[in-house]
C-alpha cells in the first residue's frame, strides 16, 4: 500500500488542489446500530444521566522509531471543557507488528476488533473490559487466524441466512505477489473462525466476468454486498477503478462496474470507502451506492433496483477537481446528517441524510486539519455535541527515514492530529497533536464501549 499510495499522492499533492473559500459502524445491518444506541442508553442510565465516558475515545497509535516511541491503543479524553482535554488515560502496548493496525470496530454483540496493514496481523480481536474499579482496560490483543489473507481493511456484520456473520475485506487477499489480488474473509460471528474466502482475480476469470481486485469499502443492503477496488498492497503500478457486486445467498462476484470519469492526476479513479444507501438508514430511500474515489477526486451514485435487483449506470454527484479538494475518505452519519472527510485540504462536508442517496449540503464544510480522515460524535458533560475529526492518512516508513511519517509529501497528509468541533457551527475547540504531545502518530479513533457515530458502512 506505501508504494502506491505514495507515488499517488505525490502527484496529487504536487498537483496543488486550491483550499475553497454517537452510535455504530454501519455495518449493514440494523442490529449493528441498535446495539450501539443502547450500549450508549445503558452507560447514561449507570451514571445518572450524565454519560462521564463518552467524551473519553479510544486511539490506535503508531510509535515513530526515530522518537523512540512503539505502538499502543490509548484512552484518551476528548472534552474541550475538562482539564484533562487530550491526556492518554490508559495506553496499552502493542506487539512489535510489519505494519500499523488501521480499523477499530465494534460488532453488534459489542466485541472491539481491529484491522492491520500489514502482513503479521492483520485482523485481531481486542479484549476491552472493566478492572475491579470499574475503569476501562485492555485485557488481551490477539491476532486472528485469517487462513492466509493479509493487509486487512473494514469490517461489516450482516446476517446471511438467519446467521449474523463477519465480512472483511483484505486488499493483500492470499498472495502479495499478485498483480491481482485480495480478498474478502467470511468469518463466523461468534468464533472468528473463517467460514469462506471469497476470491475472483481478475486473471482467473473469463473476460467480462466479474472480479474481486483489492477489496477495501464495503457495504451491504439484503442479499447484496458491494466492495470496493482500491490499491495494492506493494505493487505501486496496480490500481483500481471498480465496484464489484457480491450475492450474499451464494457468496459470489456478479457483477464489476467501473466508476471512473476524469482521471486528475492520472491514475485509475481507486474507489476507497462505499455506503450502501438503504431504509435502515433513510426512511422509505431509494436504495443506491455511494463510492468515494481516492484519485478521482469524486463521490458516485450507483441506483439500486429492488424489484428487479439491478444496478443502473453509475452517476457523478460530487467532482473535487472542480472544487478545491481531493482525496475523499470516509462515510459517517448520525441521525440528521451524513459527513464526507476530504484529505485535501482538510475538510469535512456534510450532507442532509434525509436527501439520501442525493447529496444535499446542509451546512458550511468543518475546517479540519490536512488528512482529515475517520471521526466520531459525541456530548460534552455539559450537553455541547462535539465532532471529532483524526487528521492523518497513514502511518507508513521505517527508521531509516528521518521520521517514518515524514516521507517527502505524505508528511502533507499526516497532520497527526485530532480536532474537536462543534457540531452545530463548525467552531474548532480543541487539538490534539498526537506527534507533539506524545510522539506517535494516529491512525484511528473510536467511542468507547459502542461505536461513536450511527452510520458508516
Amino acid at each position: 500500500m506505501s508504494n502506491t499510495l505514495l507515488i499517488a499522492l505525490a502527484i496529487v499533492i504536487l498537483s496543488g488542489c486550491s483550499e475553497p473559500s454517537k452510535t455504530t459502524n454501519i455495518a449493514a445491518t440494523d442490529i449493528t446500530e441498535t446495539r450501539s444506541k443502547a450500549l450508549i442508553e445503558k452507560d447514561n442510565s449507570e451514571n445518572s444521566g450524565v454519560n462521564i465516558e463518552e467524551t473519553q475515545a479510544m486511539v490506535l497509535l503508531s510509535g515513530l522509531p526515530t522518537l523512540g516511541t512503539t505502538d499502543s491503543i490509548a484512552i484518551i479524553e476528548l472534552d474541550p471543557e475538562s482539564d484533562n482535554f487530550g491526556d492518554i488515560l490508559y495506553d496499552y502496548p502493542l506487539p512489535k507488528l510489519d505494519a500499523p493496525m488501521h480499523h477499530l470496530y465494534y460488532s453488534p454483540t459489542g466485541r472491539l476488533y481491529a484491522t492491520g496493514l500489514g502482513s503479521q496481523c492483520s485482523l485481531a480481536e481486542i479484549e476491552l473490559v472493566r478492572n475491579a474499579k470499574a475503569e476501562p482496560i485492555i485485557n488481551n490483543f490477539e491476532c486472528l487466524n485469517t487462513n492466509g489473507q493479509n493487509v486487512g481493511e473494514d469490517i461489516m456484520w450482516h446476517n446471511v441466512n438467519g446467521e449474523l456473520t463477519m465480512f472483511v475485506t483484505f486488499m493483500g487477499g492470499s498472495d502479495l505477489s499478485q498483480v491481482d489480488t485480495g480478498t474478502i474473509g467470511v468469518f463466523n460471528a461468534q468464533n472468528n473462525q473463517v467460514i469462506k474466502i471469497i476470491e475472483a482475480r481478475e486473471s482467473q476469470v473469463e473476460p467480462g466476468q466479474p472480479y474481486i481486485k483489492f477489496p477495501h469499502g464495503i457495504s451491504a443492503y439484503k442479499d447484496r454486498m458491494v466492495v470496493t477496488s482500491s490499491t495494492h498492497p506493494t505493487i505501486p503500478t496496480e490500481v483500481g477503478n471498480t465496484i464489484t457486486i457480491i450475492d450474499l445467498n451464494t457468496l459470489e462476484p456478479i457483477e464489476t462496474i467501473v466508476i471512473e470519469d476524469a482521471k486528475p492526476v492520472g491514475f485509475p479513479s481507486s474507489p476507497v470507502e462505499v455506503l450502501f444507501v438503504r431504509p435502515s438508514i433513510v426512511e422509505n430511500v431509494k436504495p443506491a451506492i455511494l463510492v468515494n474515489t481516492l484519485f478521482g477526486f469524486e463521490t458516485w451514485k450507483v441506483p439500486y433496483n429492488e424489484q428487479t435487483k439491478t444496478f443502473s449506470a453509475p452517476e457523478k454527484l460530487y467532482d473535487g477537481a472542480t472544487s478545491g479538494t481531493a482525496v475523499p475518505l470516509e462515510f459517517y452519519g448520525n441521525n440528521d446528517e451524513l459527513f464526507i472527510s476530504h484529505g485535501v485540504p482538510g475538510i469535512v462536508k456534510r450532507y442532509d441524510l434525509k436527501q439520501l442517496p442525493n447529496l444535499v449540503s446542509s451546512g458550511e464544510d468543518i475546517k479540519a486539519e490536512s488528512g482529515a480522515h475517520h471521526m466520531i460524535f459525541y456530548k460534552t458533560a455539559s450537553g455541547r455535541k462535539l465532532i471529532a475529526i483524526q487528521n492523518n492518512l497513514l502511518n507508513l516508513g521505517d527508521a531509516k527515514d528521518d521520521d517514518p511519517t515524514d516521507i517527502d509529501f505524505l508528511v502533507k497528509l499526516n497532520h497527526h492530529s485530532v480536532t474537536v468541533h462543534d457540531l452545530e457551527t463548525g467552531e474548532r475547540l480543541g487539538e490534539i497533536n498526537f506527534k507533539e504531545k506524545y510522539k506517535k502518530g494516529i491512525d484511528n479513533i473510536e467511542a468507547l464501549f459502542g461505536s461513536g457515530f450511527t452510520h458508516h458502512h
